[in-house]
C-alpha cells in the first residue's frame, strides 16, 4: 500500500466514525441496524422505565468528593454508555 492509499483509508474510517454516536466506524447500514434495535427495545413504557433506571445510576448520581480516580472513571464510562443508548433510541429511522 502506498502512503496516499493508507491516508485515504484512514480518512474513510474517520468519516464513518464521525457519523456514529459512539465513535466506532461502521458502514451506514450497520449503524442504522443498531439504531433500529435500540428504538425497538428502548422505546415504549418498558424502555422509558429502563432508561429512567439507567439515568438514576449514571447521570443523576453525584459522586462523593473522596471518590477515587477509578470510581470517577467508571462512573463517567457508565454515563457515556447511558448517553449512547439514549441517543440511539431517540434517532430517526432512515429512509
Amino acid at each position: 500500500m502506498t502512503e496516499h492509499s493508507v491516508k485515504r483509508k484512514i480518512s474513510e474510517i474517520q468519516k464513518l466514525a464521525e457519523n456514529s454516536v459512539d465513535g466506532i466506524a461502521r458502514p451506514p447500514k450497520a449503524e442504522e441496524a443498531i439504531n433500529a434495535i435500540c428504538r425497538s427495545v428502548l422505546n415504549g413504557s418498558d424502555g422509558d422505565a429502563f432508561m429512567d433506571y439507567l439515568r438514576s445510576i449514571t447521570t443523576n448520581v453525584v459522586m462523593h468528593p473522596t471518590s477515587s480516580d477509578a470510581e470517577l472513571r467508571m462512573q463517567e464510562g457508565m454515563r457515556r454508555l447511558a448517553g449512547i443508548l439514549d441517543a440511539r433510541r431517540r434517532s430517526k429511522a432512515k429512509g
